[in-house]
């Protein structure tokens, strides 16, 4: 299975000249501080293994063969969440797609090695924080 995660709002303010380090997480800021943002959550069922391979990911999956299917709505609300407080709780955490049933687990070559670099990525970032690398808990900080 593939995912696809589509903006309902596609306007785009175009790139600045010379942007900043943190130009993502500032446009980031900008929309949420003023508007929701919405995006329609689609899969596309793997139905062929030979024309639709897992392990080879140069293979485009044929939209006619199986196409995308919306399946839900992803709404982060308008908020306020460039804090110093939210940056070093989002400094702490760690992204893991693994953090997941087994049967929903990545499957191909590529997401066995992106295992391996998120986990040593994690190790470095929380080593150079000089933080705890634990789970986010019910008392974690909250957005907005």
């Amino acid at each position: 299975m593939k995912y696809a995660l589509t903006p309902r709002d596609v306007g785009q303010a175009p790139a600045p000249k010379g942007p900043s380090n943190d130009y993502l997480r500032e446009a980031m800021a900008n929309q949420l501080g003023s508007r929701n943002a919405v995006f329609d959550f689609a899969v596309q069922f793997q139905v062929d293994p030979y024309k639709m391979p897992i392990e080879d990911p140069g293979v485009t999956w044929d939209e006619a063969l199986s196409p995308f299917r919306k399946v839900a709505t992803l709404a982060i609300p308008s908020q306020i969440f460039d804090t110093p407080e939210q940056r070093e709780f989002g400094d702490n955490l760690s992204f893991n797609p693994w953090r997941c049933l087994p049967e929903h687990r990545p499957l191909g070559g590529i997401s066995r090695a992106r295992r391996q670099v998120y986990q040593a990525l994690s190790k470095f970032r929380h080593d150079s924080n000089q933080a705890v690398r634990d789970e986010p808990t019910v008392g974690a900080p909250k957005l907005g």
